[in-house]
């Protein structure tokens, strides 16, 4: 089982020499944007790299109502677009930014050539992919397999540290409730009891949690107990 307690999150950049990390944003453009404003959509086929200076981005979809989907939210140094360079498919989801956010832009040629010149770069592009999909499936574990509550909780784990925050989450209730699958009286009720268990606190707009440590464990622990007999 994953070790909740010391979630790896490492970002492309954070796994970059400053040396490395230095071509890189040389060679890209700083692309600035207001909260909700959008990135990329679902369907584009402009290859290149994009890299969160500042700020953080919303990855998701939008359903057949037009109701915005989170998949996961991506914080200072952290990479998107990858397979844009290394595949002819199209972008699969929108990504819009939270909050002020700038974005190093990087086109595929000037990305591609860097790649190939600099193994740190290709070595730390495939280090932060695998890690984050690492991340992705443990949270597709928790809706196949996990009660609401701890589904919820391991959820706000790992997309708390994917967004480069250690002790509070920025997100709508409604927003939580659509990325897990449920509605939001049951999110309500998830939060509610997480909160009673002094595991977190719930604000406007916000999710904190003060211990970290404690809630990862008790994970841990729910996730162990769920699969027995």
């Amino acid at each position: 089982m994953l070790d909740l307690t010391n979630i790896n999150a490492s970002s492309f950049m954070d796994l970059l020499k400053q040396e490395s990390a230095n071509k890189l944003i040389n060679a890209a453009l700083i692309a600035h944007y207001q909260d909700g404003q959008m990135i990329h959509s679902r369907g584009d086929i402009k290859p290149g790299l994009s890299i969160v200076k500042t700020g953080a981005v919303h990855v998701g979809v939008y359903d057949l109502n037009g109701t915005y989907i989170i998949s996961s939210t991506l914080g200072v140094g952290h990479s998107f677009g990858e397979f844009t360079m290394f595949t002819s498919l199209p972008r699969t989801h929108d990504v819009a930014a939270s909050g002020a956010t700038e974005i190093y832009q990087i086109p595929a040629t000037k990305f591609l050539t860097l790649y190939a010149q600099d193994k740190a770069i290709s070595g730390a592009l495939l280090s932060a992919s695998l890690i984050r999909s690492h991340l992705l499936l443990e949270m597709l574990d928790a809706v196949r397999r996990l009660p609401i509550c701890p589904r919820t909780a391991k959820f706000l784990l790992i997309m708390m540290r994917l967004a480069g925050r250690s002790h509070n989450f920025k997100c709508r209730q409604s927003d939580l409730a659509q990325t897990l699958g449920v509605s939001r009286m049951s999110l309500s009720k998830a939060l509610k009891q997480l909160a009673l268990l002094g595991l977190i606190e719930t604000g406007y707009g916000e999710i904190k949690v003060p211990k970290f440590e404690a809630l990862a464990e008790w994970v841990a622990y729910i996730g162990d107990t769920s699969s027995l007999p």
